[in-house]
């Protein structure tokens, strides 16, 4: 009986400690588990080409399903540029949680 509220308290404690790490572009900061959802978008194709950057970004705002942490980095002129800094993040994001970027903090 003792052992369940250990095992919660372990539990919520990881679960905490999960969402600490955060990768900062620029002035922009994002939750590492935003960024690895963003793979999914980056990763489309057209005829197994990957999309012009241009393109790319544009799509990406556009997409109603896109992470509500990326709208105000839509809303930027720069926001072709960031997306592509936090590609490889999100193709890779376990290099981010042992702190392989510089992007990445809270490990």
């Amino acid at each position: 009986m003792k052992a369940l509220p250990a095992a919660v308290l372990c539990l919520c404690t990881l679960a905490a400690f999960s969402d600490c790490v955060t990768v900062q572009v620029g002035k922009f900061s994002f939750p590492l588990e935003s960024v690895k959802k963003l793979k999914n978008f980056v990763d489309d194709s057209v005829n197994g080409n990957p999309l012009p950057l241009s393109v790319r970004s544009t799509s990406l705002c556009a997409n109603p399903d896109i992470q509500k942490e990326f709208l105000d980095l839509c809303a930027t002129p720069d926001a072709d540029q960031i997306f592509e800094e936090l590609k490889p993040i999100a193709r890779s994001p376990e290099l981010c949680e042992i702190c392989a970027y510089a992007a990445c903090a809270g490990c």
